[in-house]
């Protein structure tokens, strides 16, 4: 398949709107701001942490080039040569981020304290999302990028999976989940110990595990499918992050 397989065309039954519909409402100049900030928040952090581990900066002006790498696809229109063609998104804004850099470095006067701000707000719960320190356990800033990248969406697919069964009245469920699945390090619950605040026993508990996990994965899936164009990449990326 060579084209996207999104809200641009395809059967959008199968495969929902995804970053390539977003970067399609920017070009349409439909939203744009919105459209931007959804990106932004998506990809914040894992650039942030690539930002700090290339450069060991501190964090203050880690977020001040995150940020200003931000306004400078949205000024430059960087976004809208993305094609499905190169390969996923991540890896796209990735090598984009790498050409940022280092002309950066070669132009650092340019770049100065809250410059971007003056030129896109961002909101303040976004730009409070870059205050975490990258993975000292990685082994270059691609690697911290994807690191962060791949906590994000754990979480957020954790967090959808969690907000669709108490929408649904399953909150002991979720209760179990995070009691048990959740436990901080060192804690080892056991089926027994979570359930007997609600009167389950091991089978009831393990049921309701089982079915947690299934809801989590599918969501993290989810998540995942929102950040690519075609169901290829949609695989190929599941089968890198998971094997």
């Amino acid at each position: 398949m060579t084209g996207p397989y999104t809200s641009l065309g395809g059967d959008q039954r199968q495969f929902p709107p995804t970053t390539w519909g977003l970067l399609a409402g920017m070009q349409a100049g439909a939203q744009r701001q919105q459209e931007f900030e959804v990106l932004c928040r998506r990809y914040w952090k894992p650039i942030y942490c690539f930002v700090r581990y290339a450069w060991r900066k501190s964090d203050a002006d880690a977020k001040d080039l995150t940020q200003a790498y931000f306004m400078w696809l949205m000024e430059h229109d960087v976004l809208s040569r993305y094609t499905v063609e190169v390969g996923s998104f991540r890896a796209y804004l990735k090598g984009v981020l790498r050409n940022f850099l280092r002309a950066s470095e070669r132009h650092a006067g340019r770049v100065k304290r809250g410059g971007a701000a003056e030129h896109m707000p961002l909101s303040s719960e976004l730009a409070d999302l870059g205050d975490v320190l990258p993975d000292p356990d990685a082994e270059s800033p691609e690697e911290a990028f994807d690191k962060a990248w791949f906590r994000e969406l754990i979480a957020r697919g954790t967090q959808r999976a969690k907000d669709e069964e108490r929408a649904a009245g399953r909150d002991v469920r979720v209760a179990l989940f995070e009691a048990y699945d959740l436990a901080p390090p060192g804690t080892n619950p056991t089926y027994e110990d979570v359930g007997a605040p609600h009167g389950l026993g091991r089978t009831a508990v393990r049921n309701h595990l089982f079915a947690m996990r299934e809801r989590v994965r599918n969501a993290i899936r989810a998540e995942l499918r929102e950040t690519v164009a075609t169901p290829e990449q949609l695989e190929a990326e599941w089968n890198e992050l998971f094997g």
